[in-house]
């Protein structure tokens, strides 16, 4: 079993959206870290999608808390640096969320304080690596496909609120691949669905309509404003997906608003981010209406 330790990470860029919300936070790492006299070198080599795991402090609690956060963007492109984005879930037992969103996060930046992240010690490598919740392609977790993979593929992304996180990460990284065209492939193509409740949840917003200007053929962007939007927005307003209730033994789902913008779900590999009811929803409805896309895994909380 690798052994763990923890480094400390200074906060290193904040931007929040809607405060006491939704926020963006850069944990940076040391390039070397001394661990029992011994200096070693910190590797970064996390797969686009997967999570790192970092001790928040939990306000309900008192106490530091073991919490894995999915990173937003990827290694090619800011090794070290892992970038998340939190939400304030609510939730009557929320201990380390709320946290996040608080003044701690820009006095700890301010005063060059730290927020531990977990690396395994690879004796082998004489090296430090960058611990991730997973490698491996599971129906449960949205790591990208390997690169002789998912270049062949198109993607219908389906995120609500933070669940963009992910997709971030997911679409920072083929850009970076050219978007795996070449010769002999046409290259990835990938549409986003990326609902929340108001514009200034909208996370990311300007970064992904210049890459849906600057390549369509390889990327389509769908900001969708659930609750709240500004007169002439000119993206989807309301849900996606919604549930009509019978009278029936069964609630009837209805899709229309999203197969208005994804009419060729059956040719897509979905992945979908985003609470478990969204994606019971989603899985409901394609089942009413005789839809099988070619795969489907999600990620949900």
């Amino acid at each position: 079993m690798p052994r763990e330790v923890f480094v400390p990470a200074t906060v290193t860029e904040i931007n929040t959206y809607e405060p006491g919300e939704v926020r963006k936070v850069v944990l940076t790492l040391p390039e070397t870290y001394e661990v029992e006299g011994r200096l070693f070198p910190i590797q970064d080599r996390m797969h686009p999608g997967s999570a790192f795991l970092a001790r928040p402090f939990g306000q309900r609690t008192g106490k530091f808390r073991r919490r894995m956060y999915t990173r937003s963007n990827c290694a090619m492109d800011a090794p070290r640096a892992l970038e998340t984005i939190v939400n304030d879930t609510h939730r009557e037992k929320a201990d380390t969320s709320p946290w996040w969103q608080s003044e701690a996060i820009p006095e700890i930046m301010l005063s060059s304080g730290t927020i531990d992240v977990r690396v395994d010690v690879d004796e082998e490598a004489k090296e430090l690596v960058v611990y991730e919740n997973s490698q491996k392609i599971q129906p449960n977790n949205l790591i990208l496909e390997p690169d002789i993979v998912w270049p062949t593929m198109r993607f219908l992304a389906l995120s609500f609120s933070t669940g963009i996180t992910p997709f971030l990460s997911h679409l920072r990284y083929m850009r970076k691949q050219g978007f795996g065209k070449s010769r002999t492939c046409r290259g990835v193509e990938v549409t986003l669905v990326a609902t929340v409740r108001n514009p200034r949840q909208l996370m990311e917003h300007d970064e992904l309509l210049e890459l849906a200007r600057t390549v369509p053929d390889h990327f389509q962007y769908h900001p969708v404003l659930t609750r709240e939007w500004p007169e002439g927005w000119p993206f989807t307003k309301g849900r996606v997906m919604t549930i009509e209730e019978d009278g029936g033994s069964e609630s009837q789902v209805n899709l229309e608003p999203l197969l208005a913008l994804v009419p060729n779900v059956e040719q897509c590999h979905i992945r979908l981010c985003g609470n478990a009811k969204a994606r019971d929803q989603l899985t409901l409805g394609l089942r009413q209406l005789d839809i099988s896309p070619l795969s489907f895994r999600a990620e949900v909380w």
